[in-house]
């Protein structure tokens, strides 16, 4: 009899899986598997929130599998020791997973599973579930391999039945999914709102592409740019495409399957709707963009991927790490993003963008000092795009265009009325707009006064960074980034004549990693 273990990581789905319908198609019985890793828990990168997000999926899931006939059989421990006890008590031949690009944790643990496969006899296979290719060997090759995957390919149906071995019911049934209090204190963690987190599990997420493409979206072209609107305007489908509990293939066929509808309509509304779907549609086809960076140069979690940015000086104040990460830098845009982001686990790009850009050229910290703490709050953390826009915004990827926010400028754009600063930050709910507008020259009470002159600072860094930039060190490793890492994606806009060749740039900085 062949027996398989489908093992459960950032897939926690049944429709579009493709290593669960490959495990059913090849083995008698199949034992879907999700394991508690302590080190896993352990690591700065993960954080309650995460382990929220997964015991949500893991009870949605479970209910799906077992109205198909199967169940889940959770565990806790090192993996390989989990796989060594099933193996003695139900001996498998197969293990089945997808493919992932995460942290350098998870590469060497799934480094030592396969070692374990080949010392067992077992035979692991791991399948794609987006557009990220292992062992690329140039940026070229890509397009028709994405083609074929997302958009030619049919999404795959969930079974509609299990073949699960029936020896291992009162097992699973013995097992709930456990709470988030059994792995952490709870107590540590009073700024999480957990009733307003976004629910992730695969039957929400198709409730919110339905909700997004019917409903939500039509806001969505100039309503993503605010952090008042963007949680309604925005899709909300990357925590759901971070966890698997959608594919981004069901996500890109769906998408086009509305503007497909839409053009077909007499509806009023039809032009602003067709603008906002092919917006989201551009930023679908940056999402595996960002990730294959890490797959093919796993190396850029600790390092720059320019290595003319390797030894960027920063200060890494830890009193001033400290007081970004708690939302106490005296910039208000800046405090209300970082407390809003440590409560719901969610903030829109821009918003993004720019805590990190002040944290890097305002507060001159390094990329790798602010990435365990956002990733932590990050509740669609998702290793390749966070690494990725990190360094991107801190300005050292050498071929992107340098961007540094003001955090008084998107006051004025983003929160004219001070709407969102105020339900953050309760120390200035009686002051006037006007008066919170003025935080650098006025004294808000409670409220802390900026700690760093922000213009002073930024144009020293930006001045740094420039100069990196220009040197012929710099321009030689930027060409060299570009050709490795670069978009292929061409522009129909003819450049302009000015533009500087030494100097590439991609369109890709204008595109957005929330969607």
């Amino acid at each position: 009899m062949k027996r398989a273990v489908w093992w459960i990581k950032r897939d926690f789905r049944l429709a579009d899986n493709l290593a669960l319908t490959k495990a059913l198609a090849k083995c008698d019985e199949v034992i879907p598997l999700f394991v508690f890793e302590p080190e896993h828990l352990a690591l700065p990168d993960t954080s309650p929130m995460h382990v929220h997000a997964w015991t949500q999926a893991l009870t949605d899931l479970r209910a799906n599998l077992q109205h198909s006939g199967g169940d889940l059989l959770i565990a806790r421990g090192e993996i390989r020791h989990v796989l060594t006890e099933l193996q003695q008590r139900y001996p498998f031949t197969h293990l089945f997973s997808h493919e992932e690009t995460g942290n350098s944790w998870t590469y060497r643990r799934d480094l030592a599973v396969r070692d374990w496969c080949c010392q067992h006899a077992v035979n692991w296979r791991e399948s794609p579930q987006n557009g990220v290719v292992r062992r690329l060997r140039t940026r070229d090759n890509r397009s028709p391999i994405i083609q074929q995957r997302l958009l030619a390919s049919a999404t795959l149906p969930a079974p509609s039945h299990l073949k699960f071995p029936t020896t291992l019911a009162s097992i699973c049934a013995r097992r709930a999914v456990p709470s988030v209090s059994e792995f952490f204190s709870l107590a540590e963690y009073p700024e999480i709102q957990w009733d307003v987190l976004q629910t992730v599990s695969e039957t929400q997420a198709h409730i919110d592409l339905q909700s997004f493409l019917t409903v939500r979206g039509h806001a969505y072209s100039g309503g993503i740019s605010s952090p008042n609107s963007a949680f309604t305007a925005g899709s909300r489908l990357s925590v759901h495409l971070a966890w698997g509990t959608l594919s981004l293939r069901t996500a890109f066929q769906r998408t086009y399957a509305r503007v497909t509808e839409l053009k077909e309509s007499a509806s009023e509304s039809k032009t602003r709707w067709l603008r906002s779907l092919r917006a989201f549609e551009s930023r679908l086809h940056w999402h595996c963009h960002f990730i294959q960076r890490l797959e093919s140069a796993p190396h850029m979690e600790f390092h720059a991927l320019n290595p003319a940015y390797e030894h960027l000086t920063y200060q890494d104040d830890l009193e001033k790490l400290r007081s970004w990460a708690q939302g106490r830098t005296g910039y208000p845009m800046i405090d209300a993003c970082m407390r809003c982001l440590a409560a719901t686990g969610f903030l829109n790009f821009r918003m993004r963008s720019m805590v990190v850009s002040f944290a890097c050229f305002g507060l001159h910290l390094d990329w790798r000092a602010i990435h365990p703490h956002l990733a932590s709050i990050f509740l669609d953390y998702e290793p390749g795009i966070h690494l990725s826009q990190l360094q991107m915004q801190a300005g050292i990827v050498g071929i992107n265009t340098i961007r540094v926010y003001s955090p008084t400028k998107q006051i004025m754009d983003q929160d004219p009325h001070c709407t969102f600063i105020k339900k953050w930050i309760p120390e200035l709910h009686s002051f006037t707009p006007e008066e919170i507008l003025h935080y650098e020259t006025i004294n808000l009470g409670t409220y802390p006064a900026p700690i760093v002159d922000f213009k002073i600072n930024s144009k020293a860094m930006k001045d740094y960074v420039f100069t990196i930039r220009k040197s012929s060190v710099g321009k030689s490793n930027s060409a060299q980034v570009l050709n490795q890492h670069g978009s292929r994606k061409s522009s129909k806009k003819k450049s302009s004549p000015k533009k500087k060749k030494s100097e590439p740039t991609l369109k890709e900085d204008d595109q957005m990693k929330l969607f």
